[in-house]
């Protein structure tokens, strides 16, 4: 006979493929706004944004019965409405270093500056900018050329940035820039992809300088490498992982936990907590940051989510799940059967897929939902 269990829930918003009206102008702060695909809201006055995405979540969620409590009176939790990424992609082809045009794949739009980064990541980007200016670019279409991607990460609470160059080939073209590079940035690394997909990420070739940041959440540093995943608005990020440790207690399983940011988090409330990657960098990346801040309750195992499942049902009173916008796969979310938790943290970056994987979670029985909360992850965008 299986225990009294509840189902609590964990949301971040972000909206894909919806049509919405014009609600509310405001004077755009980008003067890329209309031609940059980045940002598509910023003629919208915030407060309206925050009306347009908790209407879209009761509409979305509205065949849901056990959510209608909850969506009725939902208002989504804002956050600030610029300077808030800590992460973007430049695209460096066609002569152009920035970002795709609005609706295309092959037209790139020049960007000198972007409202949703802070000040000390724009400062860096024109300098950054300016370094690579003859450096041969990638021609994406034609699959030829050298630099791919410039990207740019900042650690919100403690200021330091990090610049990677993504390119092409092993070469030593770009190693001449990284001293100037230095000057501004805190870490640099410089990084190998060679296949046709479009992807800003690869083989790390070597660093210049840390090969990391550090990013502060209250008392727990987080150290960031340069492939790893790190949620791309900090404070918002803060707010959300409050509420998680606050749920979460006894033995903790964390799925897809990255460098363990949810782990090391919750960990001060639970007797101990297991964090289950793939990625192998990520892994060694929670590792170092569970070490570096004397969390000894926590551990963390690089492991296919579905296997590790399988293997461990019945050991866990505690289930945190942040997947992938692709959401949890069936098998998974089938699994969870299984595992009997007593309690379930979701929280998910795509509430399309958040709905197919609660109505999975429905067909399992035994859950109730007790709590359910939308966060604006990603202002002036959809």
């Amino acid at each position: 006979m299986s225990r009294r269990r509840r189902h609590r829930k964990k949301y971040k918003n972000q909206i894909t493929d919806i049509s919405l009206p014009f609600v509310g102008s405001a004077v755009p702060k980008c003067p890329y706004f209309g031609v940059c695909g980045g940002c598509m809201f910023q003629n919208i006055a915030y407060e309206n944004q925050i009306t347009v995405k908790s209407d879209y979540i009761r509409a979305l969620f509205a065949d849901i019965p056990e959510l209608t409590p909850f969506t009725e009176s939902l208002t989504v939790k804002g956050s600030e409405p610029f300077g808030y990424r800590n992460r973007m992609d430049f695209v460096c082809a066609f002569g152009k270093r920035g970002l795709r045009e609005r609706g295309t794949f092959d037209c790139v739009v020049d960007i000198e500056k972007c409202a949703i980064m802070n000040d000390r990541m724009n400062d860096v980007w024109r300098a950054v900018r300016e370094i690579v200016r003859d450096v041969e670019d990638y021609d994406f279409l034609e699959h030829k050329g050298y630099l791919r991607y410039v990207v740019m990460r900042s650690a919100h609470f403690t200021g330091e940035i990090m610049v990677n160059f993504v390119v092409s080939r092993d070469s030593d073209e770009i190693r001449p820039l990284l001293e100037r590079t230095a000057q501004f940035a805190d870490s640099i690394s410089v990084i190998e992809h060679t296949g046709l997909a479009d992807l800003s990420f690869g083989k790390i070739l070597y660093d210049y300088k840390r090969g990391y940041i550090e990013e502060r959440f209250g008392d727990i540093t987080y150290r960031i490498t340069p492939n790893s995943f790190f949620q791309s608005n900090s404070p918002c990020s803060v707010e959300m992982y409050s509420r998680i440790a606050g749920e979460a207690r006894g033995k903790t399983l964390d799925l897809f936990s990255g460098v363990g940011s949810i782990s090391l988090f919750a960990a001060r409330g639970c007797d101990e907590v297991t964090g289950v990657e793939i990625v192998d960098e990520a892994v060694e990346s929670a590792r170092a940051n569970a070490e570096r801040n004397g969390i000894g309750n926590v551990k963390f195992i690089c492991a296919d989510a579905l296997p590790y499942m399988k293997e461990n049902a019945h050991t866990f009173d505690t289930l945190i799940l942040d997947p992938p916008r692709t959401g949890a796969h069936p098998k998974v979310i089938k699994a969870i059967g299984s595992c009997d938790p007593e309690r379930i943290i979701y929280m998910s970056c795509n509430p399309s897929t958040f709905r197919d994987n609660l109505k999975m979670m429905n067909e399992i029985g035994g859950y109730r939902i007790v709590s359910f909360e939308a966060y604006d992850m990603f202002p002036q965008t959809p």
